[in-house]
């Protein structure tokens, strides 16, 4: 049996509007159901959580770490006194979700804090939080972060994903190329219409993965034979 840990973004998460047991995370697990699984990730997170959920799985033992690259301006701070615990739920019994629930967190424009009332000390941090999210130096380092994220943790396996659009022939640019859609649709909405037609996304409004998606994406991407291999012959 090994530990396996998913991190990264919303195409990582299991609690993800219209994912749950659609996700490709889920389906993998079903696969291979001789492991055990931690989802770590969420949706709208960086390379802070990113590190924080390593720690957690390297305090768990965890050996395997699956993880995708996520959008460099987005950040994220540790708050309160309710210490560095992370809550997991059981979905199954061989799988887990985790949350830290003692940070706040910057994407995009918006601001989320955990369990901390709004104080003045929060709006302090929301206005750091802007500032590190559209900082260029922050943004190199969260890019040569991931790039080398191999070499400075000594899990059993580290296996990076690209499957949002971030680096050319990601997991997305694949799918697309696959169905016989031109790689870069121009307008959001244009481009949100596009993949829904196509079936490969939740709704018109929301481009997350369809379950036929993330049926592909397991299979034609992450399922590669060298992850095949590891997923049926290591034991810990």
């Amino acid at each position: 049996m090994l530990k396996i840990a998913f991190m990264g973004d919303s195409f990582s998460a299991y609690r993800q509007d219209g994912q749950y047991n659609n996700h490709w995370s889920w389906k993998l697990s079903k696969q291979f159901p001789q492991h055990q699984y931690y989802n770590y990730a969420l949706g709208g997170r960086g390379t802070d959580l990113f590190q924080w959920s390593l720690l957690d799985a390297k305090l768990k033992d965890i050996d395997v770490i699956f993880i995708n690259r996520s959008y460099n301006h987005r950040v994220a701070q540790l708050h309160g006194d309710g210490g560095f615990n992370f809550e997991m739920k059981h979905k199954s019994s061989n799988y887990q979700t985790l949350e830290l629930i003692e940070q706040i967190w910057y994407s995009g424009g918006t601001h989320k804090k955990g369990r901390s009332p709004f104080n003045a000390v929060v709006k302090e941090i929301n206005i750091s939080l802007a500032d590190r999210s559209v900082s260029g130096t922050s943004q190199d380092y969260h890019t040569k972060w991931f790039d080398t994220i191999d070499k400075l943790y000594n899990f059993k396996h580290i296996i990076k994903l690209e499957l949002i659009e971030i680096k050319q022939n990601s997991a997305q640019h694949q799918l697309q190329a696959f169905h016989n859609l031109p790689i870069n649709i121009p307008g959001e909405e244009r481009r949100a219409n596009v993949l829904f037609d196509a079936g490969l996304t939740v709704s018109p409004t929301d481009t997350h993965w369809s379950p036929l998606a993330n049926d592909w994406v397991l299979e034609n991407y992450i399922l590669t034979p060298e992850i095949v291999d590891i997923l049926n012959k290591e034991q810990r």
